[in-house]
């Protein structure tokens, strides 16, 4: 819980220093929120197939640094819940997770679609088996992320993406061979 806290006293610090400066340099800070239904896939033993997807939440902080009308780099902080629910229990993993995405706008008038896409990087605060909690779980995560979504004028942003996991979860105990993070999120910010 102590990193938890540093973090995020870290991230409201580095958002009070951009918050001035967003005009000049157009670079926009910002806030969204929103939920997550999530699963695990890949190789698993034949007892532990029936995974089912539970829905989290994902909420954060993000910087929208513009390259140009239509090139942005959107570096996010997100706290999101992951996991998923079989005969054998819910697994439940709440990560600090580091989203670096590239969005390509369409300016259409005020109404702007975009896509996008980047590596995720997170950091496991919690892993918990109907409960109990897991040790010797991995702390570092790693996936790729791909969306869009739509932007109404300048401040409000709502998005869909899809993080995959691209690193095994290696459960202890659990027979698992590949198990990794599926993540469907839908979120809506607002820009400052």
């Amino acid at each position: 819980m102590r990193h938890l806290s540093k973090i995020l006293v870290i991230c409201a610090l580095a958002g009070t220093l951009v918050i001035p400066q967003t005009a000049a340099a157009d670079v926009r800070f910002g806030i969204k929120g929103g939920v997550n239904v999530a699963n695990v896939n890949g190789n698993v033993s034949d007892q532990l197939s029936d995974w089912k997807s539970t829905v989290g939440l994902c909420a954060g902080i993000f910087l929208e640094l513009n390259l140009a009308r239509v090139l942005t780099i959107q570096p996010e902080v997100l706290y999101t819940v992951k996991g998923a629910e079989a005969g054998m229990g819910k697994l439940r993993f709440d990560y600090i997770e580091i989203p670096v995405l590239l969005k390509l706008r369409i300016p259409v008038g005020s109404f702007h679609p975009f896509v996008f896409a980047g590596p995720a990087f997170g950091y496991n605060l919690k892993a918990v088996l109907d409960g109990i909690k897991i040790k010797d779980m991995p702390r570092a995560d790693y996936g790729a992320v791909l969306g869009g979504g739509l932007q109404m004028g300048r401040a409000i942003h709502i998005d869909v993406r899809y993080t995959m996991g691209l690193r095994k979860l290696a459960i202890p105990d659990l027979g698992t061979i590949d198990l990794k993070n599926g993540v469907l999120s839908a979120t809506i910010g607002v820009a400052f």
